[in-house]
């Protein structure tokens, strides 16, 4: 299992050198990726998914309670060190938003497979709907942005394509392979295509983690550290067993959200550093993921 991590570190390598050698357009891929690879993901994954609810809401609950004692945690640190609006979203943006997507996913389906990759996508839904609310939110709230992350969280059809899905399952709707090969091939590459995606925009923020190295050891422990020892601690009082206890802990483990970059540099709440956050947690997070795997055998 820790070998999951290998064609992960080779893709995102392949993202980095050609990002180095030659400048990307991120944003066509991103959009790519969110507008069609993604919502075929979901789509296919939960329209053919053998999880059952029983299965998916201890998942929901460790995805919802670990970033709810991780916000608590945030404020806490937040309040004692005096910190101001910008820097108290900063802190909470960085270590309640995991990449769950462009990282998470990949790990889980080369160490699970698909039987993971199903129970990553329930964990990605609940993530990408708080990403679109609460930390859009976090992130513009010195603007007054709240409309802003509601009609952000309706504009995306990933959530169009779960409710289908999830309509489409209960009525045993199935659709013949000439349309469910090319939607589930097409999901399947969201794979490849956010790990390359996702060493590009390391190679973008690279040049920025000397000045602010002594920044990052808080935000980086949080996330990479405590994180998982929250999804740990809940287990039990979710009653998160087998496989959905290894995705959920996994899950919890990965490095700081891409988008966090994004949306700190749409609404300017410490980019660079934010931007230097993503890198160096993922950077990280490949010896802390590889290390937890071996615990999860």
């Amino acid at each position: 299992m820790p070998t999951a991590i290998l064609p992960i570190l080779l893709t995102v390598a392949i993202g980095f050198i050609i990002e180095s050698h030659r400048r990307t357009e991120v944003r066509a891929l991103s959009t790519i990726v969110i507008y069609v690879l993604l919502p075929c993901l979901i789509f296919t994954s939960l329209l053919t998914t053998k999880v059952t609810l029983r299965h998916a809401l201890p998942l929901v609950g460790a995805a919802i309670f670990t970033s709810l004692a991780l916000w608590v945690i945030g404020k806490a640190i937040a309040r004692a060190r005096g910190y101001d609006t910008k820097r108290e979203s900063f802190l909470l943006l960085t270590t309640i938003f995991m990449n769950s997507g462009n990282m998470g996913m990949p790990v889980v389906f080369y160490a699970f497979g698909d039987d993971g990759l199903a129970l990553a996508v329930i964990w990605l839904l609940v993530m990408n709907t708080l990403s679109n609310t609460v930390a859009v939110y976090y992130a513009s709230r010195h603007l007054g942005g709240r409309r802003q992350a509601i009609r952000t969280v309706f504009s995306l059809p990933s959530i169009y394509a779960a409710a289908a899905a999830l309509i489409l399952h209960n009525l045993g709707v199935t659709f013949p392979g000439y349309i469910m090969d090319p939607l589930d091939l097409l999901g399947k590459s969201v794979i490849p295509v956010a790990q390359l995606l996702l060493g590009i925009q390391l190679a973008k923020a690279r040049s920025q983690v000397r000045e602010f190295l002594g920044q990052l050891l808080l935000p980086n422990s949080l996330r990479l550290l405590i994180a998982p020892a929250i999804a740990f601690a809940l287990s039990p009082l979710l009653h998160l067993h087998g496989l959905a206890f290894k995705v959920a802990i996994l899950l919890s483990a990965m490095p700081t959200g891409v988008n966090m970059a994004v949306y700190t540099a749409e609404f300017g709440v410490h980019p660079r550093l934010t931007a230097t956050t993503v890198f160096t947690s993922t950077v990280a997070s490949f010896f802390t993921i590889t290390a937890l795997l071996v615990l999860l055998r």
